[in-house]
């Protein structure tokens, strides 16, 4: 009977979720992804005034970020720097409560995210 038991526990989790399922973004967090929907996970943040390198969290390489969650109550904006004077340019706003699961590359060229009407502008006193 204990054999049994076990190999029941061991067939729960031989079943677990595969590790290419969509990854949950909770309440509260802008969530950025490497991968079409909701996989590779780069940034998880509950900051509502800050600027992000995404570099730092590996979603500049290939199509960088591929899907989002946006679930905090303000806006992020994704920037680039544009190659003629290295002034800042706004790629897109990822809106308060929305989300892609396939951005087709839309954000490929940004190379930082800001969070509540923050900006690369804005300096930190």
């Amino acid at each position: 009977m204990l054999a049994s038991v076990a190999l029941a526990a061991g067939g729960t989790v031989a079943t677990a979720t595969p590790a290419s399922a969509a990854q949950a973004c909770p309440a509260d967090n802008l969530c950025l992804y490497a991968s079409t929907g909701f996989n590779n996970m780069g940034l998880r943040t509950v900051k509502t005034s800050e600027c992000f390198q995404l570099a730092f969290y590996n979603l500049i390489d290939g199509d960088g970020i591929l899907s989002y969650r946006n679930n905090l109550s303000v806006k992020a904006v994704l920037w680039h720097t544009s190659n003629v004077n290295l002034e800042w340019v706004a790629d897109g706003t990822i809106s308060a409560g929305s989300f892609s699961s396939n951005t087709s590359g839309n954000f490929s060229d940004a190379v930082l995210v800001c969070t509540g009407g923050r900006s690369p502008y804005w300096s930190q006193a």
